[in-house]
């Protein structure tokens, strides 16, 4: 027969499993850490100009990015490293500053071009998601999947956890109903997988930047730059292919 203190025991075990449920379910500011995974071979297919550059030895690029955030604001950062001087790899992939302003529904982009900061504003991208019952662990947290048909040969899977209350993800990526710990193309040519989830709260200058006398351009003025300053060494495709996660 149980005591009487071990009810009233049980009863507080109750109540904080209760509340660790409740916090865990109201996370709204935190930091994760995102480790990307891209296939150059993958990424540049048959591209001519490449085969000299990418062997089978380095078509693995493995990067680190980071995103902080509260209940309106977010900034997905590239982490970077303190090691050998990468030359011309580091510039087979990308490595977006990407702000998103919750209340104005706006976003500012950092794009390095070459080595060059251009900075990008417009509004929140609006993309047809398909929320299925698949589910996964990422980082500890329970997750959904959901795809986004990104062309008629191209999908985008995501893996979200409403644990994680602002909805919120890797690079452009956005618009479920909780962050985005898991992001991969279909043929796994770019993958994003959260490797750590911290709860904290970040310093608001670090959630917002300021374009100073810096040009910026929207979406569709910076692929028409693009499109004139760029055309005669970029295909339509990869200028579709990098639109498609801003």
């Amino acid at each position: 027969m149980i005591s009487m203190a071990g009810i009233k025991h049980l009863g507080v075990i109750g109540l904080l499993i209760c509340l660790s449920g409740t916090v865990r379910g109201q996370i709204t500011s935190g930091r994760i850490v995102y480790e990307r995974k891209v296939n150059l071979k993958k990424q540049f297919g048959e591209d001519e100009r490449m085969k000299d550059f990418i062997t089978d030895e380095n078509k693995i690029r493995i990067e680190d990015f980071e995103l902080l955030f509260n209940d309106s604001l977010s900034a997905f950062l590239p982490i970077e490293k303190e090691e050998e001087a990468q030359g011309f790899m580091k510039f087979l992939t990308t490595h977006n500053k990407v702000y998103y302003n919750q209340n104005k529904q706006e976003k500012t982009i950092i794009m390095d071009l070459w080595g060059n900061a251009t900075f990008m504003r417009d509004s929140m991208q609006h993309r047809a998601w398909k929320v299925t019952d698949s589910k996964r662990k990422i980082g500890g947290y329970l997750c959904r999947k959901a795809i986004w048909e990104m062309n008629d040969s191209t999908r985008i899977y995501a893996w979200f956890s409403v644990d994680l209350v602002p909805s919120i993800g890797p690079e452009g990526f956005a618009g479920l109903p909780g962050a985005i710990l898991g992001l991969a193309t279909e043929d796994g040519g770019i993958i994003y997988f959260a490797k750590e989830v911290t709860l904290q709260v970040p310093k608001q200058e670090l959630l917002t930047t300021d374009p100073g006398k810096n040009d910026v351009y929207t979406k569709a003025t910076l692929r028409a730059l693009l499109e004139e300053k760029m055309g005669k060494w970029m295909k339509k495709e990869d200028l579709d292919g990098m639109f498609s996660w801003l």
